[in-house]
């Protein structure tokens, strides 16, 4: 059986054919009064997973990002409580996005405002890391639950976009625990490895 990962980044390859017979040469077009116009955006890509959109209140009102990393984190509870509890103030804690283990997601902010993810963190010099990242937790515990293929697929489905769209390279995407040494362990070595894995082959 081929696993989900694998239909996911399987494209199927045109079949061969003879070559046709060469057509007679078609007249030249009478050219057109006014160019068709193009919208100048690209198709978009079709969505496995469902996401839902929530605005946390935990963000720091009128500040504008430019993430130029991704942290990632687990949760450590449960997919509901979770988002339940970076809606509530009183928490005083948001990611942009959680994903759920069955790969539904909610997105609690947009990559460009400022969430309360990483806490007391720097970055080769660069302190507070909650202003130049976006912040996407995994369901649970990493370590001592593996993630899925779906929640990894839907990773790679919420951030491909954003790393386009950033210029963020894969080096720039990092563990809680690379910004918050000896504070932080989340999220675990093997989920970093497995999603930069999965982004390499389609970036």
């Amino acid at each position: 059986m081929i696993s989900l990962l694998a239909r996911f980044f399987m494209f199927p390859k045109p079949a061969q054919s003879p070559a046709p017979a060469p057509e007679p040469a078609p007249k030249p077009a009478k050219p057109s009064a006014k160019p068709a116009k193009t919208s100048g955006t690209l198709k978009p890509e079709p969505k496995f997973y469902q996401q839902t959109n929530k605005r946390t209140p935990n963000i720091s009102a009128g500040r504008v990002i430019k993430p130029s990393h991704v942290i990632l984190h687990h949760t450590s509870g449960a997919y509901a409580g979770s988002v339940s509890w970076c809606c509530d103030p009183v928490s005083k804690v948001s990611y942009h996005c959680i994903i759920a283990r069955n790969g539904k997601r909610t997105a609690l902010a947009l990559p460009t405002q400022r969430t309360w993810h990483a806490g007391v963190s720097s970055w080769q010099g660069r302190k507070d890391a909650n202003s130049f990242s976006v912040g996407m937790a995994w369901e649970g515990d990493t370590y001592t639950t593996p993630l899925s293929e779906d929640a990894l697929l839907s990773a790679v489905e919420y951030l491909l976009p954003i790393l386009r769209e950033n210029h963020i390279p894969l080096a720039n995407i990092l563990r809680h625990a690379d910004v918050a040494p000896g504070r932080k362990d989340d999220c675990s070595p093997a989920a970093h490895a497995a999603l930069l894995a999965a982004l390499n082959r389609v970036l």
